[in-house]
């Protein structure tokens, strides 16, 4: 057998519409799910609601999975000439190819199988096994791992679990659990602190440089031998006259102005 092209662009077109349904179907099916879960931990069934919400977890996954899948075969069918003119996959394409086939095989999708086997006769049995295994590295990381059978971490699920009793107003007070590897983690005991090994200065050291400063600056404050060294201010012991001439000059603060305007 050989590539088909006017298959493989047919099959990408049929895959797109029916990944959308997926994600609807799924996303619609996950909403009552959570609702079930909220009925569990009003319930109190919190080992219960635990188990549930893992599925919920990985179904939210498989729909981000799909959509990114979704994004990879609208970018095939517009990239078409490539895949179907060259010989060796382009880059431009690389992680497409590579990301469709390897979500083929872990998606219970027909029209991506199609596709996936299309493929392996376009660019060959150790290219499609490469992208399988992902031991050329070429497939989204998101994909591989949203697409992982690893069980979700325990604070995501209590994570989920508060924020679905959030949504449906369900008193819910479940402690987000510590992490296994934390628990496991050895604390080293405290050293040992003796408090006689501690001596006490003698109080023999040299007076302080700060301490005659401060006294200089008090005396000189209060006691000033000359007005012109005091520190405070000199207060004048009149107020001048106000004149004429300390009404403001307009025009001056116009020119100030428009020297400023042009400085900007």
């Amino acid at each position: 057998m050989n590539f088909n092209p006017t298959k493989t662009k047919v099959q990408l077109k049929l895959a797109i519409n029916r990944l959308k349904l997926l994600q609807q179907k799924k996303s619609a099916a996950n909403k009552n799910a959570r609702r079930d879960i909220a009925q569990l931990l009003a319930a109190s069934k919190d080992d219960s609601a635990r188990v549930r919400v893992e599925l919920v977890i990985r179904e939210d996954c498989a729909v981000e999975a799909l959509e990114i899948v979704e994004l990879y075969c609208e970018l095939l069918l517009a990239r078409f000439g490539l895949l179907e003119m060259m010989r060796v996959c382009d880059p431009a394409i690389e992680e497409a190819v590579n990301t469709v086939i390897y979500a083929a095989a872990r998606l219970d999708v027909l029209e991506l199988r199609v596709i996936k086997d299309q493929l392996s006769l376009k660019f060959g049995k150790d290219f499609a096994m490469a992208a399988l295994e992902n031991s050329n590295h070429c497939v989204n990381q998101r994909i591989v791992h949203k697409l992982g059978v690893q069980p979700p971490d325990p604070i995501l699920v209590d994570q989920y679990l508060k924020a679905i009793a959030n949504a449906f107003n369900v008193p819910w007070e479940g402690a987000i659990l510590p992490r296994d590897d934390l628990l496991k983690y050895a604390v080293p005991p405290p050293a040992a602190v003796s408090l006689t090994d501690f001596t006490l200065p003698n109080g023999n050291g040299p007076e302080s440089e700060f301490k005659n400063a401060a006294s200089a600056d008090k005396d000189l404050l209060f006691h000033p031998t000359d007005p012109a060294s005091s520190i405070l201010p000199m207060v004048p012991t009149s107020i001048p006259d106000a004149s004429v001439s300390s009404t403001p000059d307009f025009d001056a603060l116009t020119k100030r102005f428009e020297a400023l305007k042009r400085k900007m």
